[in-house]
């Protein structure tokens, strides 16, 4: 997991150089709103603008998420000291603190009173959202009649697998995609719960019974095999399959009808000399399109000798932590952007009068809000590797 310590930088090159602005204009108004008015950096203040307000969001998801994840098993686990935080969205970082300590003891103890635990994780799969990410970059082109092509969006994928919705055949990797909290049809390799048959390993119950081994009959959880049934993640088709996809069919390779929304399980490399944009722009875009990455969802079966209730509540509330340990990931790479875009920028305005007098006091305000967005979305981070630390270690 990557240290998520990047906007600290803020306090150094970014805002020395904002605090030399002079704050004439924008007292008041929302730090997350396009900012700048008449100025030769717009698109930069923009695309800056935007990450940072997709920054905020994200914490606030994360937030939320985690506090009522973690409530749940505490409160499932015993634990009748902890607040209920409602839908999470008023939940504090301190909030999800106490309640994921809370958690993490909780799940400690009854791992220990319980005999053995068999935890199967399989982790999110993020995917950046390549489409919206070249909308965004468009304004930042230095020379607009250039245009992006799939081939060489593809290029851009260097560090991550590429994929795109297939309306035809796929001549490659095929995968079928459900809905968070919905089921697919499969019949290959299942990344979260399969229900059905398990040419493999069933991990959660088969039949009805605690199964940690083959099962001959329907297996419900973690298949280490081909499941044949419904997966309620992603299920990568065997070559041979027969069932239809009901999800989103996503495919790894060439597609022969329409290939529609391109994405990316990794920050898209910067665009080719063809196709020049300024830096910190892109930078913002980057950013805002790894922030608002759409991830899979995680599978967790849980087999537990003796306590059906921990099984239970681990496999229903695990998942939403460890997709805040995968969007983690992502976010560190977009702060450490969205930091070098800030400073430059900093430093563009400062040389600018017009810009400086009309960005200067908003621009400070962004900043400090970045700032205290990725405490947050550091502290979430943390918290989420120690609460599925303590569910691992059973």
């Amino acid at each position: 997991m990557k240290k998520l310590t990047g906007l600290r930088l803020i306090t150094g090159p970014a805002l020395a150089a904002a605090l030399a602005l002079p704050m004439v204009a924008g007292c008041g108004s929302d730090p997350t709103e396009s900012i700048g008015g008449s100025c030769e950096f717009q698109a930069q203040i923009d695309a800056v603008g935007d990450a940072v307000a997709t920054l905020e969001a994200t914490a606030g998801e994360m937030r939320a998420s985690l506090a009522v994840a973690c409530y749940n098993m505490a409160s499932s686990l015993g634990d009748d000291t902890v607040t209920d935080p409602g839908d999470g969205a008023d939940a504090t970082d301190d909030d999800v603190s106490t309640l994921c300590t809370a958690a993490s003891g909780a799940i400690e103890a009854a791992i220990s009173a319980s005999g053995s635990v068999t935890v199967e994780i399989t982790p999110a799969e993020c995917r950046v959202n390549a489409s919206a990410q070249l909308d965004c970059e468009a304004d930042c082109q230095v020379d607009a009649s250039c245009e992006v092509d799939p081939g060489s969006l593809e290029a851009r994928c260097s560090g991550g697998e590429f994929t795109v919705e297939c309306s035809g055949s796929c001549e490659g990797t095929a995968s079928c995609e459900a809905e968070a909290g919905a089921s697919v049809n499969c019949e290959g390799s299942c990344s979260a719960d399969c229900t059905g048959s398990c040419d493999g390993t069933c991990t959660g119950s088969c039949d009805g019974t605690e199964s940690s081994g083959s099962c001959s009959g329907t297996c419900e959880g973690k298949c280490e095999g081909q499941c044949t049934g419904e997966c309620s993640g992603s299920c990568e088709m065997a070559a041979d399959a027969s069932v239809e996809c009901n999800g989103t069919a996503r495919c790894e390779g060439s597609c022969s009808g329409e290939a529609t929304a391109p994405s990316c399980t990794a920050e898209l490399d910067p665009p080719s000399a063809e196709c020049e944009v300024d830096g910190d722009c892109q930078a913002g875009c980057s950013g805002s399109a790894s922030l608002e990455a759409e991830c899979t969802p995680p599978g967790v079966a849980v087999v537990a000798e003796g306590n059906a209730q921990l099984s239970a509540t681990l496999e229903d509330n695990l998942p939403a932590v460890l997709e805040v340990l995968a969007k983690g990931e992502l976010a560190a790479d977009a702060i450490v952007g969205l930091v070098s875009a800030s400073a430059t920028l900093a430093g563009n305005l400062a040389g600018s009068v017009s810009c400086a007098a009309s960005a200067g006091a908003d621009f400070i305000a962004e900043l400090q809000a970045a700032a205290d967005a990725q405490v947050s979305v550091s502290a979430s981070v943390s918290v989420s590797a120690e609460t599925s630390g303590s569910a691992s270690a059973g």
